[in-house]
């Protein structure tokens, strides 16, 4: 991944939100930018597109959506691990229903 002015604005971001360590994704598409924060995925489009990103996450968990705005929704995950998360411009936070009850009780 090259250097883009988000990546430079989540490594930022990652030094304040909790002291989670930032690990940069690749989606091999440049419309695409995501990132860890410790084990949540911060994922949004560069362009004005609205889709689906196809992600494999640890099957037989419960995972949750979590929008800027902190509404939570449910993600389905298939057999195989896969969940389709809707993506626009605003980004996403995708983690475990269990990781996101730790992180919003404070």
């Amino acid at each position: 991944m090259g250097h883009r002015p988000g990546e430079a604005a989540l490594y930022t971001a990652s030094a304040l939100i909790d002291g989670l360590p930032y690990r940069a994704f690749d989606t091999k598409d440049s419309n695409i930018q995501a990132a860890y924060f410790g084990e949540t995925l911060m994922i949004w489009r560069t362009d004005e597109a609205v889709g689906n990103w196809r992600q494999q996450l640890v099957p037989g968990k419960p995972w949750v959506l979590v929008d800027v705005v902190g509404h939570v929704q449910e993600l389905t995950v298939d057999a195989l691990g896969y969940a389709d998360i809707p993506i626009s411009t605003s980004p996403v936070y995708v983690l475990a229903r269990a990781e996101y009850e730790r992180l919003a009780r404070y």
